[in-house]
């Protein structure tokens, strides 16, 4: 509740006053002060968990991607990037193209190649069949970036080109159990930072 109410600017998940233990008793809050930050509120969720025992401990707390660098998110993105579902964006599965277009409605990344340098679009795009506009087609085309082209990956500053994308894509990952993934799982451990 202390993290929330700081993120918010001084309101409580669980209401005001009166209202507040009876939410509380009754599992019922509201992140709307949040705004759109579903790593801010994906956190706080895990944190006013109603069991206890499902809340994080200090250590998963401090792990958490909302106290992740810019750095480590992107390293995060591509190592997604390199997942079997993104090495094969441009032949996906339906439903999970589904799945993923519903975490990038409205998003900074929708036609995200429209947002990023031709010249490097066209660079990357030549190489093979075209990237597809689509959430996966972005995950791969930044593995791609980082890997191949490194003095042109540190010209784009994703997190700023695309501030909704960690988020969205985080969320996703984390519904469809990724995040478990050994090449992931190292993300969210206490060990030392990747």
């Amino acid at each position: 509740m202390l993290v929330y109410y700081i993120l918010s600017g001084g309101h409580h998940p669980f209401g005001e006053d009166v209202d507040c233990e009876y939410n509380i008793s009754q599992g019922r809050y509201s992140l709307e002060h949040l705004d759109d930050d579903v790593v801010a509120k994906d956190l706080v969720e895990w944190m006013i968990n109603e069991n206890p025992n499902e809340r994080p401990t200090v250590e998963q707390t401090l792990t958490h991607p909302f106290f992740w660098t810019d750095e480590r998110r992107v390293r995060y993105l591509k190592i997604l990037g390199n997942e079997e579902e993104a090495e094969n964006c441009r032949n996906a599965d339906e439903e999970l193209l589904n799945a993923i277009a519903k975490h990038a409605e409205r998003k900074s990344f929708y036609e995200w190649k429209s947002k990023l340098p031709a010249e490097l679009v066209q660079k990357l795009d030549g190489k093979k069949k075209p990237y597809p506009e689509n959430t996966l087609g972005l995950l791969r085309f930044i593995r791609n970036l980082h890997e191949h082209y490194p003095e042109d990956a540190e010209n784009i500053n994703l997190m700023a080109s695309f501030p909704d994308l960690f988020g969205s894509v985080f969320r996703f990952a984390k519904e469809r159990e990724w995040n478990s993934r050994p090449s992931l799982k190292k993300f969210f451990s206490s060990a030392p930072q990747i």
